[in-house]
């Protein structure tokens, strides 16, 4: 079987601000910092720091995922990476706003106070950033409708900033709150509802994202999906993500999100609950090395099946290159852990599956005989902030 590469154009200027900026300040504290969508997305490849490959979303990634068919390959770097694209792209349809915005000179500055405004196709935007101590600041986009009877500014986007041993503009720690409701009542354009929160840590060598969504309508982009499974995806669902990577050394991902998988079969097109662990890292020779597991429990599920185990094995020559999966496992277990039914495919052996594609530093691979070498999910805690270990990790 020939491995499963995910494409993805690699810009330049990400690659440049892959580290949340340039390493130069300008003149201007307060515009140093202003968010931009290069400090704060989830670059899980060089790409995924660049807005222009959000453009569209993810066409027809949503149905691939699914699952299916006779062979459910689990292709969980697939369903890694559309989580980073899912967050990725709702974060940029709020900073876009205000990339937009300070791009003009500011409209008010007081020393502690920065405005940037600007109109453009029926949309008037705000941007404030306050300056409330030697390095901290807080922020606010606010949206209106000029082509309403009364435009009135709603606020959209908040956040705060704490810029202390930043090394250049847009570093540094702090939270921002993401009002998808707010942000369809301006824009009934954007299909969305609820509330998005992070927290996040942002530096030259290193950044985290800590991302808690709350009954979400994540807004679906796949021009392949039906109308069925575009409503069954955008279903409001909750999640929990926390994101950290060293770039030049490795990084890990940890979900605990709702999925809708085709595979067992799920005619209702039913949520599922997933916890998903992605990690990584870069070898001496610069090629970049991956491992994603992943346990399913409720959805479509029934007895004696009490959930399904999956792991993907993937590389690349490099951070910028596409990942090809080069082994899948998928079983269903019972409540004991022993296997009810499973597969395993792997892209290097013509006679058989074989885990020898996956890389010992991530430890053991699950197999179809029994429970003994699943992933150790019990102590991974999904629900907190902290960060699961890769190798060579700092």
């Amino acid at each position: 079987m020939k491995p499963l590469r995910l494409a993805v154009p690699v810009a330049m200027a990400a690659l440049l601000a892959a580290c949340g900026g340039s390493s130069s300040s300008s003149s201007d504290p307060l515009a140093d910092a202003t968010p931009t969508y290069a400090a704060l997305a989830m670059d899980r490849t060089a790409a995924d720091t660049s807005p222009a490959a959000l453009a569209s979303g993810s066409a027809g990634l949503g149905t691939a995922l699914l699952g299916a068919g006779s062979d459910c390959h689990p292709h969980l770097f697939l369903r890694t990476h559309e989580v980073v694209e899912r967050v990725n792209r709702h974060l940029w349809k709020f900073l876009r706003h205000v990339e937009r915005a300070i791009a003009r000179k500011p409209t008010i500055a007081t020393g502690t106070t920065e405005v940037w405004e600007s109109v453009e196709n029926g949309l008037d935007r705000r941007f404030t950033v306050t300056r409330q101590g030697d390095a901290t600041f807080s922020w606010k986009l606010e949206l209106a409708d000029t082509t309403a009877a009364s435009p009135q500014f709603v606020t959209v986007f908040t956040g705060t900033i704490d810029r202390t041993g930043a090394t250049g503009p847009h570093q540094g720690t702090g939270q921002l709150a993401l009002d998808l409701t707010a942000l369809h009542g301006v824009v009934p354009a954007e299909r969305v509802q609820g509330l998005v929160t992070a927290a996040f840590a942002s530096t030259a060598a290193s950044r985290k994202l800590e991302v808690t969504a709350a009954d979400v309508t994540w807004e679906v982009v796949d021009a392949s999906a039906d109308a069925a499974t575009i409503a069954a995806l955008e279903a409001p669902r909750s999640g929990h993500y926390v994101y950290f990577r060293e770039p030049g050394t490795g990084g890990s991902l940890k979900i605990e999100d709702q999925m809708v998988f085709l595979c067992p079969a799920n005619p209702g097109l039913e949520l599922a609950d997933v916890e998903l662990v992605s990690r990584w890292y870069r070898l001496a020779d610069g090629s970049v090395h991956g491992r994603s597991d992943a346990l399913m429990t409720g959805g479509q599920l029934a007895a004696p099946v009490a959930n399904v185990q999956g792991v993907t094995c993937h590389a690349s020559p490099g951070e910028a290159s596409p990942d090809a999966e080069s082994f899948w496992l998928m079983k269903a277990e019972d409540a004991a852990g022993a296997t009810v039914a499973g597969k395993a495919w792997s892209s290097e052996a013509a006679g058989g599956a074989t885990a020898a594609a996956c890389d010992a530093a991530f430890g053991p691979v699950p197999d179809l005989a029994g429970p003994s070498g699943d992933f150790d999910f019990a102590a991974v805690a999904f629900a907190d902030a902290s960060v699961v270990a890769f190798p060579n990790m700092k």
